[in-house]
């Protein structure tokens, strides 16, 4: 161990793991700048886990002198250590992206990473990325079968609405469907904390369609009202491999008269159409019934392309892993600015997700992206929300 800098007794602390003395303590300074104690290491094997784990981020060098950064996070996986983690290196960014991959693969909570040289302004980027990460990791633990049960039973499921905003005009051109679950004493729980319990218990197809039907009453309402935004919602793989599904739809859409080509339905690549022989029947019969599709999170799959010729989409979204790093990381901005070429080639509206900064914004429309979402524009709302700060605000 090289030394410690603590700030006051209750400072968030981090761990710094570098053999680089004049860059362990440049971040040591960096850290305490933004109200972090820190601990400098030569060696991971100087570490006792338990530090690591008490510890609110670790900074990890890929080049140590004992163990190289990837074999101490296979070590750390096998710890279940979910401290967060952000790499530094002066690999190459391809050697960093397999990095971060690996240290995914190995269950660790990988935040980014920093190649050296970096900028302050990279370094904040990421601790703001550390800080948005902390404020969601304060969670209750996942709901329970009999809790999910009950949040279904006594209507606490809640959609949620995040604006997708035309990159071009800078204006709210429609909106996605996000589940919460409201609970008695106020709380609102993200899907993190209920969806693996919905799909491991058998209750995955009940929350879907509660949130499908509760999320096309209020784009209804809207739409009563003067509004015209398209409503994205996320349909299940099990929801594809119901070859009624699209006839139930047609049934529901008529009924409420809604604008199908207004309805975008979001299918997820990485979960997609291997695993059901019966989904390109429900696809193509969506897409027969003049309802839109939409291949979420594209570039996570492992035939990203292959799904593009196979789905009759009008929309691909960039995953949001790929927003996120397009400025560290060549590899990602090529990914970034191909997936909108190849997309507006197509005739796809192009999405990118997760858009956080400014800068994100800027680069993104000079690369001609259509559309655009995450918390830089707004984070998801309530139907209530939405209403007074949408439809009433500008009423007004």
């Amino acid at each position: 161990m090289l030394e410690t800098c603590g700030l006051t007794e209750n400072a968030k602390q981090a761990v710094i793991i570098d053999d680089f003395v004049e860059m362990a303590e440049f971040l040591r300074d960096l850290c305490a700048a933004s109200s972090y104690g820190a601990t400098l290491y030569e060696r991971a094997s100087d570490l006792d886990p338990r530090t690591l784990m008490e510890a609110d981020v670790i900074f990890l060098d890929l080049s140590l002198p004992d163990i190289d950064g990837v074999q101490f996070m296979r070590q750390l996986g096998g710890l279940r250590c979910r401290t967060p983690i952000i790499l530094i290196s002066g690999h190459s960014s391809c050697i960093l992206s397999a990095a971060l991959s690996a240290g995914r693969e190995a269950g660790l909570n990988l935040i980014g990473a920093l190649q050296k040289p970096f900028s302050i302004a990279e370094f904040d980027a990421l601790i703001d990325l550390l800080e948005g990460h902390a404020e969601n990791s304060l969670l209750t633990p996942l709901l329970s079968p009999e809790a999910l049960q009950e949040a279904l039973d006594n209507n606490r499921i809640e959609p949620f609405f995040q604006p997708k905003i035309d990159l071009e005009r800078l204006e709210v051109c429609g909106f996605e469907a996000l589940a919460r679950i409201r609970m008695d004493d106020g709380r609102i729980l993200l899907p993190s904390q209920f969806i693996p319990t919905a799909n491991e218990c058998g209750l995955g197809d009940a929350l879907a369609d509660r949130m499908l039907i509760l999320s096309l009453d209020a784009w209804r309402d809207w739409g009563a009202r003067g509004a015209d935004w398209s409503l994205s919602v996320n349909i299940s793989v099990s929801r594809l491999a119901d070859v009624q599904f699209p006839d139930r739809l047609e049934e529901l859409a008529d009924l409420w008269g809604i604008d199908r080509r207004q309805l975008i339905l979001e299918i997820t690549e990485s979960e997609l159409l291997d695993h059901h022989p019966t989904a390109m029947d429900t696809l193509a019969r969506l897409g027969m019934k003049r309802f839109s599709l939409s291949v979420d999170d594209f570039g996570t799959g492992f035939s990203s392309l292959m799904q593009l010729k196979r789905l009759p989409c009008v929309e691909l979204k960039i995953d949001r892993s790929f927003v996120s790093e397009m400025h560290q990381d060549r590899h990602c901005e090529v990914i970034v600015r191909k997936s909108i070429e190849i997309g507006h080639e197509l005739g796809l509206i192009v999405t990118a997700e997760g858009i956080e900064t400014q800068q994100d914004v800027d680069v993104l429309r000079t690369m001609g992206c259509d559309q655009g979402q995450g918390y830089f524009f707004s984070r998801p709302e309530s139907r209530q929300q939405i209403a007074m700060s949408y439809i009433e605000g500008f009423a007004a």
